[in-house]
């Protein structure tokens, strides 16, 4: 049987929700299809594992912060050699430049892929802001579909002018990458067996809002046996702003570091409790791996958080620390109910069955043999 090819054209490779989605849409749809991908910048963590799997993988190693017309052109040329591919593009600043160049080149089978649920006028920067709005006017000449993540991102789309052609498919999850390592114990990590331990897992920026985190946990901290585990990009004790935090919050003996792991599927392992307090999310997969790992889970009412938690009582505010600090007390107290226990095989069986990796191949495969 002949196989479709599909170039993959994303703005990085690095540590985030949309590489690891399309490394195991990859892995898991080589059989049928023929994938390459393009990389807009030097991010390096999935390029070495999809590498491993012998999938090519063109480096355009793009400036962030001029324009390099010997580097467009490179990425012109590998598109234009790729006329019989379908083009698949990632992110805002790929969907623009691979789906123009793409155009231009003559090819008519583009399809971009929207992660974004909410965009913020005031905290996005002003370079990706004019991409938003270019990809806008675009969107009703370019691609065939938009494939979009979460269901809150098409209403946040069209309002701000895309062309209704959106796709809607929702991430999935492996389940047998989340089975438990033997050498994964909490006394390797500094934890006590007896402890109640929340968990977060997020890169340090602005919009992953961990000052609301703290002035909520700090509301908490004085309950015994109580730790805060955070993971993820500048998650140490180098990061003097992020100090700073802990320092004003006086949780210093509260709080661990993990900082950014490629073990962090097991690390939910580690956690009771897992909050994601975020301004903005698309589809936010730490919530739904936490979830996969058996946690009980907080979340802002960002992108699909909703949909992944499909609990109402899960939800708190994003911004009344006395609201959510009351949620998160009174599931400390209720860590030895029986309820807990129910709560956690649901989360689990909740995720496999509406979010599984299966899905969402299947889906993706529709969409490309349309």
């Amino acid at each position: 049987m002949h196989k479709k090819k599909i170039l993959h054209i994303i703005t990085s490779l690095g540590d985030g929700g949309a590489e690891g989605v399309l490394y195991r849409l990859i892995s898991e749809s080589t059989g049928e299809f023929i994938h390459e991908v393009v990389v807009l910048s030097v991010d390096k963590k999935y390029e070495k594992l999809l590498k491993l799997k012998k999938i090519k993988v063109y480096n355009i190693n793009l400036s962030k912060n001029k324009i390099e017309i010997t580097k467009l052109f490179r990425l012109y040329k590998i598109i234009k050699q790729k006329k019989d591919y379908i083009i698949q593009t990632w992110l805002y600043h790929a969907d623009f430049l691979g789906g123009l160049l793409g155009y231009i080149s003559g090819n008519r089978n583009i399809y971009w892929n929207v992660r974004t649920s909410e965009i913020s006028f005031k905290s996005t920067k002003i370079r990706t802001l004019i991409v938003i709005l270019l990809n806008a006017v675009l969107s009703w000449i370019i691609p065939k579909k938009i494939i979009i993540c979460s269901k809150n991102s098409i209403n946040v789309h069209k309002a701000i002018g895309y062309k209704n052609k959106f796709e809607l498919i929702h991430n999935g999850f492996d389940p047998k990458i989340y089975l438990p390592k033997k050498n994964f114990k909490r006394k390797n990590f500094n934890l006590k067996n007896n402890q109640i331990v929340i968990g977060n897992v997020a890169r340090f920026h602005k919009v992953k809002n961990h000052n609301y985190l703290f002035s909520i946990f700090e509301k908490v901290k004085n309950t015994p046996n109580l730790r805060l585990v955070l993971v993820g990009t500048g998650m140490n004790k180098n990061n003097i702003t992020l100090m700073k935090m802990i320092r004003n919050y006086k949780l210093q003996n509260k709080v661990i570091l993990l900082d950014k792991r490629n073990d962090v599927f097991h690390i939910y392992k580690l956690f009771d409790i897992f909050i994601l307090t975020s301004f903005s999310e698309g589809f936010p997969n730490v919530l739904a791996e936490a979830m996969m790992n058996k946690n009980i889970c907080l979340s802002t009412n960002v992108g699909d958080s909703s949909l992944i938690l499909n609990n109402k009582k899960f939800i708190i505010p994003k911004n009344n620390v006395k609201k959510s600090a009351q949620i998160l007390k009174e599931l400390i107290l209720k860590k030895n109910n029986s309820k807990w226990k129910k709560i956690k095989e649901k989360n689990k069986i909740h995720i496999i069955k509406n979010f599984s990796l299966i899905k969402m191949v299947s889906k993706y495969s529709n969409v490309w043999n349309s």
